[in-house]
């Protein structure tokens, strides 16, 4: 995929830490100290309090996965890349 040729991290808000975690050990000239900056400012984070229905019919989901199935195979591998690049940055703590 073009993903691990064109880009040494692919992170997710989803897994910040992670994602914070790798960029620091892979990017340091840039990310150096990244997560202690992020986690600094926090009283000024805007939190999503709008509640949502997460309720699809069995149609409608099993209609958007099949449309959506490149997208899905593409997110769950660059989840699985962070996953792996953390775990090598920290293989002597598991």
């Amino acid at each position: 995929m073009n993903v691990e040729r064109e880009y040494a991290v692919v992170g997710s808000w989803e897994d910040t830490n992670v994602t914070l975690a790798v960029l620091e050990a892979y990017i340091p000239r840039f990310f150096t100290d990244a997560t202690k900056v992020y986690y600094s400012n926090t009283q000024n984070f805007t939190i999503n309090n709008v509640s949502h229905d997460t309720h699809l019919d069995k149609d409608v989901e099993e209609y958007l996965k099949s449309s959506f199935a490149f997208e899905i195979e593409l997110y769950m591998f660059i989840k699985q890349r962070l996953y792996k690049q953390y775990i090598a940055v920290h293989k002597n703590e598991f």
